[in-house]
């Protein structure tokens, strides 16, 4: 029989669509004070009777007739609640909530007399996607430590508490029990949710598990089919794309026959949900939610309201100590200016001494939503020049004190000049030694210098990757360091003015981070050409140099250390001061091209990988970071690497190094906390740079910011030009539109990854991280001992059912085995009603007692150590590999070996070099194993 799809004859979606945003103009004219239109709510739910509509918004979960009107809150939690689900009943509600670090599997009542019951207890996100139909359990999907593979397993947990249970051996996503529970629609496949388009063997497809207990594919469509759940006991709504964008369609579970339900084209359908009672689908599309009728009625918008109070307020007041990403010493070290949270601040260095008299004060240079970045001091201390994407792009501006007098410390206003406004994105910006020109990084990779008024460009080089770049002490020079079309970058000079640049470094590896002496005499960079690291390498420029003997060079540190002193002096008058016009000259680069490339020596050979080398003023010391007892810190070694010295200790990690201040001898960064710190050359520790940052974080503002970002990377950088066929300017505009004040951000993530699926490209997606001042959240870590348990054996306690090879429950003081019994966890007792993982909530890298009755009836007390859920995760992996290599063994009669790939990293790499020859001595052939690689 036919598996095309059958339209129904009822869905006009272009007529209604009119109606309903007609009427949608009416309602928002309409809303009752005090009250909001819900946009851009989530993961609908309909109930049993399909009379209310249990949804996600603003991080709860709340209820609505489906009919429209206001909305009532079900939870109030500063944590995501999301993906809500019905019990067959009415009366409860599952969700998953972020409360203790991972989605976790709560239920809460509809009539919310009581408050949400948390049922799960792991480290790793529980979502709910069903109850039992008896109504005695949570169905949900994890990926516990059942398997390695991307999908997750599927689990049951009972609502009046224990430990969960696996619902069945096959791997799956969504799921959905038939109304009598005797079969299992379920997704299999391994595609992103987001991604539109896509064709491939990692395809959604659904399957049943039929009363039996066997397994049947339903859907054959090489793109996704996702979201099952049942109609009746014959038909199962799901989301589909086979007829292009993904819309809701019927699928009869026995003749295969899909029907199509709606006929959105604007954008994907979302998460679409059957009342239990077969009476109506809700679901997402676009910023609405909707619901559908099985028989093929109009779609039609939900017209839902909200008190317009939120939680959480919308902006944050913030006071900050730390969290500084980028640092800018000024000439004279006599202040600071940093970047944190994306405004550009200056705060005066001071001695402690002076602190203790007046406390540095922090002034704040700018004050947009927009992010400022690449903050760098004219070398007269008069302006800053920073990076900013105010007027749409990045562009280059200064920034000055509205008042020269007061200074930078004792203005209220810093006016700002635009010095770019080309199209294309403009960053990066380092004004020249002398500070009469700016060179600058335009679109991907151009390297451009101008005036230092924004005048007079010239282009000197034409790249597609972001050049790292530095000026030369007198000006003249560029170096400069790109990667070629293979994808080996090289170290490269070139005239400031334009010309040919020369290949320094001209090595089949990475040669990065060039930088100039300060006495103009070498240049450094970073070279990844020995044991696989990168170390500090450098040239000196003129031959006389690179054949100057150690006597010789002690001659010319003499030379300048005295000359220095002599400069000094004559550039003070009669009476002591320094002359007003007098500025030093600086040193005269000149260059041997001759072979310059086969000079280039190591300075460093070290472990691990150096960062951020640097060169004092007098080009005696080279500065570094390294990590060479797993603690990255400050270092420096002599001009010829030798005489190593540590400068910071405990594992600083420092970054944005720099020198300052009269002689050049401190050493100022940015510790791995964003303070400012300082250390002389010497290693004697200098006194700290406290600054106080107030601002302030609009949300709703912050989240536009990091959308338009977030859509500017990929129209700068996607590898097509041609977006896929995708009018990427045209998403922008599309998602931009169903922004909305308060929004989770979880929520504000999927949106961007909603926009960015649009491409139908792997390996890329939006994965927010914590802003380092951002409020902390418990995180609860959850230990595990390798034992995975049986909790249907009943008791006492509950049934070991594996253990996991090398796990700390077979360490020899332990010695677990698959059929004891753990009685109880840290002194508390394993019930039939307890999670046995709530009890080894917070126990990772913490010795606890276990009781354990053996299968015989002895019982005993032992000691362990749990591990974090990673390793837990590994233990898993290795146990996988060892079960393949068994299986390989037996089938091939010994004569194969087998070895599988983890991932593609250097640590993977290492342990397949290592299995390989243990592998394949002695056998005939070689089975490689690349399923589940991470990548």
């Amino acid at each position: 029989m036919s598996t095309e799809p059958v339209r129904a004859p009822e869905v006009l979606m272009r007529r209604v669509l009119v109606n309903v945003l007609l009427t949608l103009v009416v309602t928002i004219l309409a809303l009752p004070a005090g009250a909001v239109e819900v946009r851009f709510a989530r993961q609908p739910a309909p109930s049993p009777d399909g009379s209310q509509i249990a949804f996600s918004w603003h991080g709860d979960i709340w209820l609505a007739p489906v009919a429209g009107g206001e909305a009532r809150r079900l939870t109030a939690n500063p944590a995501p609640d999301r993906h809500p689900v019905y019990s067959r009943d009415g009366r409860w509600i599952a969700f998953a909530s972020k409360r203790f670090g991972s989605y976790d599997v709560f239920v809460v009542p509809v009539d919310g007399d009581a408050a949400p019951r948390r049922l799960t207890f792991a480290s790793v996100d529980d979502i709910p996607v069903d109850f039992t139909p008896d109504g005695s359990a949570v169905l949900f999907v994890s990926r516990r430590a059942e398997s390695i593979r991307w999908m997750p397993a599927l689990y049951t947990v009972p609502i009046a508490g224990g430990t969960p249970r696996l619902a069945q051996p096959a791997l799956g996503q969504t799921a959905a029990y038939s109304p009598d529970g005797r079969s299992l629609v379920f997704v299999r496949g391994a595609t992103k949710w987001v991604r539109r388009g896509y064709r491939g063997a990692a395809n959604r497809e659904l399957w049943l598990r039929e009363p039996d207990g066997s397994y049947r594919q339903l859907t054959r469509f090489d793109g996704d089919d996702d979201d099952p759940s049942w109609i009746d006991g014959g038909r199962v709504a799901f989301l589909s794309a086979r007829s292009g964008r993904k819309n809701v369609f019927l699928i009869d579970v026995r003749s295969g026959q899909t029907t199509e339900l709606t006929d959105h084209d604007g954008s994907d359908v979302r998460a679409p949900r059957a009342a239990a009672g077969g009476s109506l689908i809700a679901y997402e599309y676009e910023d609405g939610l909707w619901t559908v009728t099985p028989d093929g009625g109009s779609p039609r918008r939900l017209e839902i309201t909200a008190p317009a109070d939120a939680i959480t307020p919308r902006v944050d007041h913030r006071v900050d100590r730390k969290g500084a990403d980028e640092l800018a010493v000024s000439p004279d070290g006599k202040l600071a200016a940093f970047v944190l949270h994306g405004e550009v601040f200056v705060t005066a260095v001071r001695s402690k001494e002076e602190q203790e008299i007046a406390p540095s004060p922090t002034v704040r240079i700018t004050r947009t939503a927009a992010r400022e970045k690449d903050v760098r001091w004219s070398p007269d201390g008069t302006a800053l020049l920073f990076t900013s994407d105010r007027s749409g792009n990045d562009d280059l501006y200064l920034a000055r004190p509205a008042d020269p007098e007061a200074g930078w410390l004792g203005s209220f206003q810093f006016p700002v000049t635009r010095l770019t406004s080309d199209p294309a994105e403009e960053y990066g910006g380092r004004f020249s030694p002398d500070g009469t020109r700016i060179a600058f990084v335009r679109g991907r990779g151009d390297l451009v210098v101008m005036a230092a008024d924004g005048s007079q460009e010239t282009t000197i080089l034409e790249h597609w990757q972001t050049p790292e770049f530095d000026w030369s002490p007198d000006g003249r020079w560029i170096a400069y360091s790109i990667p070629d079309m293979q994808y080996n970058t090289e170290v490269w000079l070139v005239p400031s003015g334009g010309g040919t640049p020369y290949n320094v470094s001209r090595h089949p590896d990475d040669d990065v981070s060039p930088r100039f002496s300060p006495d103009g005499r070498r240049l450094i960079w970073l070279s990844h050409r020995h044991a696989d690291t990168f170390d500090v390498w450098g040239v000196w420029l003129t031959r006389a140099d690179d054949q100057r003997t150690p006597e010789g060079w002690l001659k010319v540190f003499s030379k300048e250390g005295k000359s220095t002193g002599d400069k000094a002096a004559a550039e003070k008058g009669p009476s002591g001061d320094r002359k007003a016009d007098a500025k030093p000259k600086p040193p005269e680069v000149r260059i041997d091209f001759e072979d310059l490339w086969r000079r280039a020596r190591a300075i460093t050979r070290l472990t691990g990988d150096e960062e951020d080398a640097e060169v004092s003023r007098d080009g005696k010391r080279i500065l570094f970071t390294a990590a060479l007892d797993g603690k990255r810190d400050l270092y420096s070694v002599r001009y010829d690497g030798k005489d190593l010295k540590r400068l910071t200790e405990g594992g600083k990690e420092p970054g944005h190094i720099q020198l300052s201040g009269k002689e050049g001898t401190t050493v100022f960064f940015l510790d791995g906390s964003g303070r400012i710190a300082r250390v002389s050359l010497d290693g004697t520790a200098g006194d700290p740079v406290p600054f106080t940052a107030r601002y302030d974080v609009d949300r709703t503002a912050q989240q536009r910011q990091v959308f338009n970002e977030a859509w500017r990377a990929l129209d700068l950088w996607f590898y097509d030009p041609h977006f896929h066929g995708v009018d990427w300017a045209a998403q922008r505009a599309k998602y931009g539109a169903w922004l909305e004040p308060g929004m989770d951000p979880a929520d504000f993530a999927d949106l961007v990854n909603l926009m960015l699926g649009e491409l139908n490209s792997s390996h890329m997606g939006y994965y927010p991280g914590r802003a380092p001042n951002a409020p902390k959240r418990k995180v609860e870590k959850t230990g595990y001992i390798g034992a995975l348990f049986d909790p249907s054996a009943g008791g006492p306690g509950i049934l070991v059912r594996e253990v996991l090879p090398d796990s700390p429950a077979t360490e020899v003081s332990v010695h677990l085995e698959a059929g004891e019994r753990l009685l109880a966890v840290n002194g508390r007792p394993v019930k039939p009603e307890t999670n046995v993982y709530a009890l080894f909530a917070d126990t990772a890298g913490q010795r606890i007692p276990l009781r354990i009755r053996s299968a015989g009836g002895e019982e005993r007390t032992v000691a362990v150590i749990p591990v974090d859920f990673r390793h837990q995760r590994q233990l898993r992996y290795e146990a996988w590999v060892r079960q393949r290599r068994a299986m390989v063994e037996k089938l091939s009669g010994g004569k194969l070996g087998y070895v599988h790939i983890q991932g593609m990293d250097i640590p993977s790499f290492e342990e397949f070099e290592r299995d390989l020859y243990a592998a394949g001595h002695g056998k005939e052939g070689l089975l490689i194993d690349v399923r589940s690689n991470g990548g």
